[in-house]
């Protein structure tokens, strides 16, 4: 009976060991704006959004940018799809432009908060004192499925916010880690 019990906790502890590991991985970036992945391909997106998009070529990518009317949390914006120069798909960013500052702060703090219950805390300091003064809110999570950004741009003509998920292969790790 003592060897049965002894065993029954090991195992018992085991399970619990396993199942607590696995629910602390890294979480994964599952973009909220749409169902395209890093697999998709331009007729997949078509097939999505439509034909009827805007396209330019990217000065960041070196391959074309296809931009899309999309509404996302219920606000009117603008989905953005980046292409490499081979054609592959590095980059999906939804915009939201806005007259007014106290607007582009509150749609900043609603998407920021529902990015840290998918995500957890970014970790990065942008939101730190040191710019508090200098730059308006943003956030980065450096993730190894690839970094998501949210970022606001708070000028005298123009207030957008854009919330951006990118490619593994074109993120780059924290700057912050190697001041450590």
């Amino acid at each position: 009976m003592k060897k049965l019990r002894k065993l029954f906790t090991l195992l018992f502890a085991l399970v619990f060991c396993i199942l607590f590991t696995w629910g602390c991985g890294k979480k994964a970036a599952e973009c909220p704006f749409t169902t395209i992945t890093w697999e998709h391909t331009l007729e997949d997106i078509q097939e999505l959004e439509g034909t009827d998009s805007e396209a330019y070529d990217s000065t960041v990518y070196g391959g074309p940018v296809y931009s899309y009317p999309k509404e996302y949390d219920g606000l009117n914006g603008t989905v953005k799809y980046s292409f490499d120069e081979n054609d592959r798909l590095v980059s999906m960013a939804w915009m939201y432009e806005t007259g007014d500052s106290d607007d582009l702060l509150a749609v900043y703090d609603q998407i920021h908060k529902e990015a840290e219950d998918m995500l957890g805390k970014s970790g990065f300091k942008y939101n730190s004192d040191r710019f508090s003064d200098l730059a308006s809110p943003g956030d980065v999570w450096y993730l190894e499925t690839g970094n998501v950004i949210l970022n606001t741009v708070d000028a005298e003509d123009v207030k957008i916010l854009q919330y951006s998920f990118l490619h593994p292969d074109v993120s780059e790790g924290n700057p912050q880690d190697s001041k450590k």
